[in-house]
């Protein structure tokens, strides 16, 4: 997501999950950024969240996109530290098969919505994560992924509008 400022645009990554119960993790990501730093939010913000959304579960398993960071010798380590496994097989660049893409879509419409001409980077990167927060059918991400594989081998993988 991006903010226009002059004909200058600031750019904020955000890291988003959806778990299978619905509960939802974002949050901002630094620049610069790295796989170490991000086997670092992984140990502090993702493993917590894992455990805290499905306490009965000693392991988690997890769909990342191919960013290459992501899957990294530090993140690699980490995951195996917390025991996290990543979904093997998966197409690297597979947004309608991705629950979380569809949240993108949606919260950067909603962030158009929230910010204002005069907003300064720090007030933008806050609506950020609130626009993302906002999705309204985070429990249904997960449940509806069926139905759009279904479609997607019906169209020989024709991308489905989001």
């Amino acid at each position: 997501m991006g903010v226009w400022k002059k004909n200058k645009v600031k750019k904020q990554k955000v890291f988003g999950l959806t778990s299978s119960n619905g509960k939802s993790l974002a949050f901002l990501v630094p620049s610069p950024w790295n796989t170490e730093i991000w086997a670092g939010f992984m140990r502090k913000k993702l493993a917590p969240f894992l455990r805290r959304s499905f306490p009965t579960n000693t392991s988690f398993e997890i769909l990342l996109d191919g960013e290459k960071l992501l899957h990294g010798p530090a993140a690699k380590k980490a995951y195996k530290d917390c025991n996290i496994s990543i979904l093997k097989d998966w197409p690297e660049y597979s947004p309608d098969l991705n629950p979380q893409e569809h949240v993108w879509g949606w919260a950067e419409h909603k962030l158009r919505d929230l910010e204002t001409d005069r907003m300064g980077f720090p007030s933008w990167q806050k609506k950020c994560l609130q626009a993302v927060h906002a999705y309204p059918s985070k429990e249904k991400l997960v449940g509806s992924m069926a139905k759009r594989v279904t479609m997607l081998i019906e169209k020989k993988g024709i991308m489905l509008p989001m």
